[in-house]
């Protein structure tokens, strides 16, 4: 489906747009039993589509492959009525729907741009692989070794995402592969934080020289 007619299908939709939080590596599971209940309690009049948002990255061997966008969460279009709002939110799996203080609150829906913004998809994007030295041991056979990636940023540095599906979000380092070339970082999402992949060639240090 093209970016346009993806805008278009968003803007069309009959309800409003939430996000809901599910634990971060279930979201599948998570919204086949949401659609599965919205089914067998005849809610189709009140939820119109839940989603995952995710994008499409090509390996260093050039196979495709999908990644969520936004781990842990899910995005559905439904009239926010008192029945659904209560089957939706007591689906297993589902902790909760983003934008809601609590306390009985039913929650605010995102904006469009907010909506468009999180599930359209980036272009798929190839990662290159580095040919590896070949390098000797004592008995002379020679084994490949894989060179270590280096950046200009540590762990604990607060970064700033330049490309890719976070991009221009900040946050803290938690961790960084050398060998594959990719670090952890922090970011906040919808109120609450966020662990996110990112290559090094797509963070710049945000620390003070």
């Amino acid at each position: 489906m093209s970016h346009k007619n993806l805008e278009e299908e968003i803007i069309s939709a009959k309800g409003q747009w939430f996000a809901i939080n599910c634990q971060t590596g279930h979201e599948e599971k998570v919204m086949a039993d949401l659609i599965q209940k919205i089914k067998t309690s005849n809610l189709e009049s009140e939820v119109y589509d839940v989603r995952i948002s995710k994008f499409s990255t090509l390996t260093p061997k050039g196979k495709e492959t999908e990644k969520n966008k936004f781990p842990g969460y899910i995005f559905i279009n439904m009239i926010m009525s008192e029945r659904a709002w209560f089957i939706v939110r007591n689906t297993p799996g589902v902790t909760g729907f983003i934008g809601s203080s609590g306390r009985g609150a039913k929650p605010f829906p995102l904006t469009i741009d907010e909506v468009i913004r999180m599930l359209t998809p980036e272009p798929v994007v190839a990662k290159i692989e580095e040919e590896a030295p070949i390098i000797k041991r004592e008995k002379g056979v020679a084994v490949a070794k894989k060179e270590l990636k280096t950046a200009p940023f540590a762990e604990g540095d607060i970064v700033l995402i330049k490309e890719g599906p976070y991009a221009n979000e900040e946050g803290p380092v938690i961790s960084m592969d050398y060998s594959k070339g990719v670090a952890i970082i922090s970011i906040e999402m919808f109120g609450r934080y966020t662990p996110a992949e990112v290559a090094f060639e797509n963070i710049a240090s945000l620390k003070e020289k």
